[in-house]
């Protein structure tokens, strides 16, 4: 745990006694955290492994006093990052938005941050009510990777022929049956997902793939990935990848999955009406002080 100091308590977080600012008791709360999956075995809790999931309630637990289970809008595997997971959960006390998310923090590690909270409707849901969600995978390109980039980048593949995978890429666009490209355990029960948007990026010393879209299968990006870098050195013809989205095929006709360090969950949208005016985001610019 990072600090060990105690968050600040206001006279209504000790007392349960709202005050101007607080939102109410039994409110619905949805907050967005940040996080490095290096030493996390994923987002969602799961007994003998530390998990993101774990740390986020147990820190809420310790600065709200009142066990609290929160519920993520994306199931991250072991060693996944995020820029922007969502989850929600009923408020057990007045609390002012605040408070919660810099009094939590106190009490995360320092590869977990806390980083907005939103007052949001009583329906909202933070898996189900997203309307897309974007993943991002960075791919090196280099022998020796930058030592303050290399947490966050993969370097499994070399000779990657750029021109070849950005050919390829876009076949992922469209409404697909996608099981070819699920890990075994996950929890779907349809594997048709509709991909927005399939795009690869040069930039110095990477390719940066980017995916959109309404939903994704337990380990499909990395196999996306996996099977895009087979294309790029040559093993795989690009225009066989629509032929992955052929009913009754196995994970094992896809490409190998690309490494979890070089992924990242970079954004989720919601509907604006979900969301009610109360809300504090932490990494907001602050005002100039000169």
């Amino acid at each position: 745990m990072s600090g060990g100091v105690s968050p600040e308590v206001t006279e209504s977080e000790s007392t349960g006694v709202a005050r101007a600012g607080d939102v109410a008791a039994g409110q619905r709360v949805a907050m967005r955290v940040a996080y490095r999956g290096t030493n996390f075995s994923g987002w969602q809790r799961q007994p003998n492994a530390v998990t993101v999931q774990e740390c986020v309630e147990g820190a809420l637990s310790r600065l709200l006093q009142h066990p609290t289970k929160v519920i993520g809008a994306s199931r991250t595997d072991t060693g996944v990052h995020a820029l922007a997971q969502w989850f929600h959960f009923e408020l057990p006390r007045p609390f002012p938005l605040k408070g919660l998310v810099l009094g939590a923090n106190t009490l995360l590690p320092d590869d977990v941050r806390l980083l907005g909270a939103r007052q949001v409707v009583p329906t909202f849901h933070a898996q189900h009510c997203a309307l897309f969600k974007r993943y991002e995978y960075r791919l090196s390109r280099v022998r020796v990777s930058d030592p303050l980039r290399a947490p966050m980048v993969a370097t499994f593949a070399t000779g990657v022929n750029y021109r070849l995978v950005s050919d390829a890429i876009g076949l992922f666009e469209g409404r697909h049956n996608f099981q070819a490209f699920a890990k075994a355990g996950g929890s779907h029960d349809d594997p048709v997902r509709e991909i927005y948007q399939a795009q690869v990026a040069e930039v110095p010393g990477e390719l940066v793939f980017t995916f959109c879209g309404n939903g994704f299968l337990r380990g499909m990006v990395r196999a996306m990935v996996g099977t895009l870098v087979e294309v790029g050195v040559g093993r795989r013809c690009g225009r066989s990848i629509a032929e992955l989205f052929q009913p009754g095929l196995s994970r094992s006709d896809s490409g190998v999955a690309a490494p979890a360090q070089g992924l990242v969950l970079a954004h989720i949208d919601y509907p604006d009406e979900l969301f009610a005016q109360a809300r504090f985001d932490a990494d907001a610019q602050s005002p100039s002080s000169t």
